[in-house]
């Protein structure tokens, strides 16, 4: 399947799951990074913008990672691969993923931490199996000590049992710590960044997947100087209160703040999506329009390139978008009618960018994905290349429902963005 788009092109061959190793583009781009760089400058600002020209977005081949022949033999993926975090450290490339029977909850859940130092040799750095279900895995280096997130949950198929935020330490040239939990069990995290000289953190605590009553779900944005230890940004953590669960988020030059969220249970604004902006002196007092976008952008991950931002997340394929039911039914009715009819319609994995115009987010081009799909984890390669990892079933499975393909296989893959002129 071949896509253009106002200079994108990408051709993939769907059909083909297996990994290689030189000369698959992606494999090089990563094996040239590892010998290159320590790490990564991730914060947008220590890259200028050029203005002079116009850049379109270009996807590499990917690079089929989870399951395959590079990963060590003490790694044993499951049917379902998904949830994934990427990042480099100490001159190597760290990969945490999170395999289990199906994408539901289940006691047979774990999470691995595999890194590289050269794209061929991989090994593994540790696992968590814990008899219960773990999700939302987060890499990221806070004072050269890599720090390494997850939450855990319990195990029944249609439960949300949030188990609290757990984390692990591995300084450079250490070993890793024994795993602590650092927050409530009620808190789940979702995007944790290193920006503007500090750590942001966005976490989110209530009624989520509750089908009665209104949404009480509470969305927080923090900041911390050590990584365990997380201070309101603002007088109070608690930016939104209603049905927004997962957000991520990015900055200005100028220091404003912009972010996405999946309005997924509901509230007086609708159903579907937010985009949130807040001031520099303010960050802790976030806006948004008064009705939301219906279209959910699930999974949602921000990033800037120049002065241009971008979102990679879950795209509906139906024919309606998620947040379609009456809005004069009560909630328990809109959200069954949204919940069900989305989870039987088939998804992709999309990129989008942000018009701050109009607040809202604009389709660029569809990315690798289908059934079951959206993870995505994004790490800055340079000026104008950045690696992504994401998730799908088989991606020539198109018809599949986003239900199904949580049901049965999914894999894994690394892929490039390059912005080019």
């Amino acid at each position: 399947m071949c896509c253009l788009f106002f200079g994108f092109s990408s051709c993939i061959s769907i059909k083909r799951y297996s990994t290689t190793g030189s000369g698959n583009e992606t494999f090089d781009f990563v094996k040239a990074h590892l010998s290159a760089h320590e790490q990564t400058v991730e914060d947008p600002d220590a890259y200028p913008p050029d203005t002079i020209v116009t850049y379109v977005p270009k996807l590499s081949d990917p690079w089929w990672l989870i399951p395959s022949s590079f990963l060590p033999k003490d790694v044993v993926a499951q049917q379902s691969n998904n949830n994934v975090s990427i990042t480099f450290f100490d001159h190597r490339l760290y990969v945490a993923f999170r395999t289990s029977k199906t994408h539901f909850a289940s006691k047979h859940t774990g999470l691995y931490v595999i890194s590289t130092a050269d794209g061929n040799s991989w090994k593994k750095e540790m696992e968590v199996f814990s008899g219960k279900d773990a999700r939302e895995p987060f890499l990221v280096n806070i004072n050269d000590t890599l720090r390494f997130y997850y939450f855990t949950a319990g195990t029944k198929m249609l439960k949300f049992e949030p188990g609290g935020i757990w984390m692990c330490e591995l300084p450079k040239h250490g070993l890793w710590s024994t795993p602590k939990q650092i927050g409530p069990n009620s808190t789940v995290h979702w995007s944790i960044k290193n920006r503007r000289g500090g750590t942001y953190l966005t976490t989110y605590t209530g009624s989520h997947y509750q089908l009665e009553g209104e949404a009480t779900v509470r969305l927080n944005f923090e900041k911390t100087n050590n990584g365990t230890d997380w201070l309101p940004v603002g007088d109070s953590a608690t930016v939104y209160y209603g049905g927004v669960s997962e957000v991520d988020f990015e900055f200005e030059r100028s220091g404003q703040l912009w972010a996405v969220g999946r309005l997924e249970d509901g509230d007086n604004t609708g159903f579907g999506s937010h985009i949130f902006y807040a001031d520099s002196g303010t960050l802790g007092e976030w806006h948004h329009e008064a009705v939301a976008d219906n279209r959910s952008f699930m999974s949602p991950r921000m990033f800037r390139h120049g002065d241009d931002f971008y979102v990679i997340a879950r795209k509906q394929l139906g024919k309606k978008e998620f947040g379609h039911a009456d809005r004069s039914k009560s909630m328990k009715k809109q959200r069954l009618k949204n919940w069900v009819s989305y989870s039987l319609t088939p998804k992709t994995t999309a990129l989008y960018k942000l018009n701050k115009s109009t607040k809202q987010l604009e389709w660029v081009v569809d990315m690798l994905g289908a059934g079951d799909t959206a993870f995505p984890s994004i790490v800055r390669l340079n000026a104008n290349q950045f690696l992504v990892a994401n998730y799908t079933s088989p991606p020539h499975k198109r018809k599949f429902s986003w239900l199904r393909g949580q049901l049965g296989k999914t894999l894994i893959y690394l892929q490039v963005i390059s912005f080019v002129h």
